[in-house]
């Protein structure tokens, strides 16, 4: 098929970036780069769904890789691994066929799946700080995405999700679910919490977001960015360092923070040449100065949570603080105007300083699930979804149902607005509509 013609199926469809916030990928995909990465690398430590993927859908990634190679007429298509899956390698092996596609696997260690991680370590090039990948021509689409785009290539839509459920639940696996399952559904499909009192994680536990209260469980849904849940001791580590307020944060900065570097030193973007400091951010903001140049240095940050659940020895909140004054800064329209150089030799030490994911997942506290392997729970069908119209980067999508419309799993029931940038909704399961507002529920009939 031609560019046109596939970038208009993969609009339909509704496909967006599974591994990150979710860029509608018909946007992404219009465009002309040299290298295309397809990204396996399964970021954050206990999640599972990526590897299942792969090993049940090779082909189907590969072939999807290879309709994003022709229609961005990039000369070199990359599918990017960890060493350690060996059952992924053999799994693509098998398949990859085309002279222009390359197996490349990579060490164990985070944030390697970081779309400015991986780019330096196929290309060798550095985004620059802000930058896109498109910028040293290269695309990143993670395994998840590809293979709904190879779904879209058939004009199915996307309605299911994988997701990983982990940590302290009776039966950890690896389930399919229709997009707009409660989370608290993927849970009991799984035997439910193994502990009295547990507190949830959204995501991994590096990045992902904390569910704390009846509301945010009542609420809490599967979407097409979802790959994880992890269950743990409320109290535990991450949920101590999650829950720390502002106040209190700013208290230990001042109190507490040496100056050591270390968050600086093993910021992995630092280390690939970004001019990007954390440590200066956090002598600005203990100061209370939050709107010196050093605390604008904040918008650079991709939250990646190595400095402060790793490297710092005061356990400060250096992730936390740049996070708010990220939004501070959003808040107030407030842009990045400080330096955008590359800087090479500061990836000199960068091998050394690579944080292995055995020693991260000790450092945290959840090494005791790392040899959890979830099973294959298969396919949930729930009774009801909620389906959320943002799901997405981008302006939410219009909703195209009436409460009491009936519907089958693949209509479309919510469309990008004139004009905008989004991505299509459509009905996971098929059923009658039972309310109309920031999500669309759906009982199944």
């Amino acid at each position: 098929m031609n560019t046109d013609a596939f970038i208009g199926m993969v609009r339909d469809a509704g496909v967006v970036g599974e591994g990150g916030a979710g860029f509608p990928a018909h946007v992404k995909y219009a465009t002309s780069v040299e290298t295309v990465i397809a990204n396996g690398c399964e970021c954050e430590p206990l999640l599972y769904s990526d590897r299942y993927i792969m090993r049940n859908h090779a082909p189907e990634i590969v072939q999807a890789l290879k309709a994003v190679v022709k229609a961005t007429g990039a000369s070199r298509g990359v599918i990017a691994i960890k060493r350690k899956y060996a059952g992924a390698a053999k799994a693509f092996r098998n398949c990859m066929d085309d002279a222009l596609l390359e197996l490349i696997q990579l060490d164990n260690f985070y944030p390697a799946g970081d779309e400015h991680i991986l780019v330096h370590e196929i290309t060798g090039e550095t985004i620059p700080p802000l930058g896109l990948p498109k910028a040293v021509g290269a695309l990143v689409s993670n395994v998840g995405t590809l293979y709904s785009v190879n779904e879209a290539m058939d004009a199915r839509p996307v309605t299911q999700k994988v997701v990983t459920v982990t940590g302290e639940v009776e039966r950890p696996g690896v389930i399919r679910v229709p997009i707009g399952t409660r989370v608290v559904d993927c849970i009991e499909k799984c035997g439910g919490p193994a502990i009295d009192d547990p507190v949830y994680v959204m995501g991994g536990p590096m990045m992902g977001r904390f569910l704390d209260t009846s509301r945010d469980m009542d609420q809490a849904v599967i979407t097409k960015t979802s790959g994880g849940v992890i269950v743990l001791p409320r109290g535990h580590y991450l949920h101590e360092c999650a829950t720390l307020s502002l106040e209190v944060m700013r208290k230990r900065a001042a109190t507490a923070c040496i100056q050591c570097r270390y968050c600086t030193d093993l910021c992995p973007r630092y280390l690939v040449g970004h001019s990007f400091e954390t440590h200066k951010v956090m002598r600005a903001f203990s100061g209370g100065e939050d709107t010196a140049m050093g605390a604008m240095q904040a918008l650079l940050c991709c939250e990646c949570g190595v400095c402060e659940l790793f490297s710092c020895p005061m356990r400060l909140s250096p992730r936390r603080i740049n996070a708010a004054l990220k939004g501070s800064f959003g808040g107030q329209g407030v842009s990045y105007e400080g330096a955008r150089e590359v800087r090479p030799q500061q990836s000199a030490l960068r091998d050394y300083r690579k944080i292995p994911v055995p020693r991260l997942a000790i450092k945290l506290g959840i090494d005791r699930y790392m040899d959890i392997h979830p099973h294959d729970g298969g396919a949930f069908e729930p009774e009801r979804v909620m389906i959320p119209l943002s799901q997405h980067i981008g302006a939410p999508a219009n909703p195209m149902v009436k409460v009491g419309d009936r519907v089958r799993m693949g209509d479309i029931i919510g469309e990008i607005p004139e004009n905008a940038l989004g991505a299509r909704i459509h009905a996971s399961i098929s059923g009658k509509v039972d309310q109309v507002g920031d999500s669309v529920v759906i009982e199944r009939s």
